[in-house]
């Protein structure tokens, strides 16, 4: 029998197995993933390209059969979540948190209060990725920290909203009237003030333009196809109109809550316009009354991060993005807006996602990138350094997809061996492997001093 201690925790093992679920999905007989579950791809001719990996399946039979297990597995986290009782939950009861919340009326503005909670920024920042079903699980969250406390790591990336649902209680009318308020953070103040007294760094992850919900809800802000219908990605996703200034505006408001909660910095993903879907079929309502109409994507995407940027230092935080990493080896931006110099120019640093499964074969040369991980991500991060030698970069490095932690070292080796020693840690379902960042301080020999 598995006993859950609190809350948050049942709820985490039930998403997390419906997340695999729902974020599977088949092209041809190709699995393609979101990020810990994502399939390999690169960027050539200026086209996405997919790479079937070893450990895919050969024929649609066995994904068939992989996606009845998913199917299997969740309707089990449906019931795990249900039937588990909370053992000194880490949150007030839901009817009592509920009766708490007004509902807002006429277009109010959000609620705010100061910074309750403040971080120093780390010399060096070392982290993982937690959902915000495992930072608001109490357990979860105990554990984290005690990881953290016993390795070199000292940050941690938080989700306060992906793929358009909102994690925290932030009260924003738009966000409540697309149905997009997915509370996992029941008990903000507790979380934030656990991090600061294990004094772990937390960063704010808003992923801004793929949105399930908005688009629904209010089509008009979308983007769109010819027809009048909502367009959809290879994945089924629909996406935020980046021309949009309203839709600007609704990322600020979250940026700006995210900063009222005490977060020192705020990363910005998806800040692009759209991929793995065919970008003829794309229309961009706002694009007309756009102020330049000759503005490229790369230019629209340049201009969102200054204005949610121009936010985020006049409240003193730290600004970061997650951008590709496959960019750095192409001059043109793909069609997505994130051309290497000009995405990286607004923020303080960025955050490449060089995991060696996204990498197609042959890129760089190298027949299989994810059985290289060292030799992958060197040659990438090299493209940076050589691209954009005067900016701070805090690469993703991959530990999914069974990587040991040997695997996971040689990534870390091959930052630090181009002087980046700063790196996050990635794996969707939050399961690290402890032993690859025990201590790396002596992963490097330092260089002797040359004799006079």
């Amino acid at each position: 029998m598995v006993i859950l201690s609190d809350e948050n925790d049942s709820i985490s093992i039930c998403r997390a197995i419906c997340h695999s679920f729902w974020r599977y999905l088949t092209v041809g007989n190709r699995r393609l993933f979101y990020r810990g579950f994502d399939l390999p791809f690169g960027l050539r001719n200026d086209r996405f390209t997919f790479a079937t990996p070893q450990y895919a399946e050969s024929n649609c039979a066995g994904t068939k059969e992989m996606i009845k297990s998913f199917w299997h597995l969740s309707l089990l986290g449906l019931i795990a979540a249900s039937g588990c009782s909370s053992n000194k939950p880490d949150s007030e009861p839901l009817a009592s948190v509920s009766a708490k919340i007004n509902t807002p009326k006429d277009n109010p503005e959000p609620v705010k209060s100061g910074p309750k909670f403040t971080f120093e920024k780390p010399k060096v920042v070392r982290g993982i990725y937690l959902t915000a079903w495992s930072a608001g699980g109490k357990t979860k969250r105990a554990k984290m920290i005690a990881m953290i406390k016993r390795t070199e790591l000292n940050a941690v990336v938080i989700d306060v909203r992906d793929d358009g649902e909102m994690y925290w209680k932030m009260g924003i009318p738009l966000a409540k009237a697309a149905g997009a308020e997915k509370i996992a953070i029941l008990s903000p103040d507790k979380v934030m003030g656990d991090f600061m007294a294990a004094k772990v760094y937390p960063i704010a992850r808003i992923a801004c333009f793929r949105d399930a919900h908005v688009p629904k809800k209010f089509p008009e802000r979308a983007v769109k196809l010819a027809t009048g219908g909502i367009w959809k990605d290879h994945g089924g996703h629909t996406w935020l109109d980046p021309y949009n200034k309203k839709n600007w505006e609704y990322m600020a408001q979250t940026v700006e809550f995210a900063l009222d909660q005490g977060f020192p910095e705020i990363q910005l993903d998806y800040v692009r316009f759209p991929s793995e879907g065919r970008a003829s079929t794309q229309v961009f309502p706002a694009k007309k009354q756009y102020g330049d109409g000759k503005a490229k994507p790369e230019d629209v995407i340049a201009e969102f991060a200054a204005y949610i940027g121009k936010k985020v230092r006049d409240r003193g935080g730290v600004y970061s993005a997650d951008i590709f990493g496959i960019i750095s080896s192409s001059k043109k931006d793909q069609g997505i807006g994130q051309s290497l110099e000009k995405i990286a120019e607004p923020f303080d640093l960025v955050c490449p996602m060089v995991y060696p499964s996204h990498f197609a074969k042959g890129e760089y040369g190298i027949k299989d990138p994810n059985a290289q991980p060292y030799a992958i991500v060197k040659k990438s991060l090299a493209d940076y350094k050589k691209r954009i030698p005067n900016k701070a970069i805090r690469p993703w490095l991959q530990d999914f997809f069974g990587y040991s932690a040997a695997s996971v070292k040689a990534q870390i080796k091959a930052a630090k061996e181009l002087g980046y020693e700063e790196y996050l840690l990635w794996n969707a379902g939050n399961k690290y492997t402890e032993a690859a960042f025990k201590d790396n301080s002596k992963l490097v020999p330092k260089k002797k001093p040359k004799q006079a």
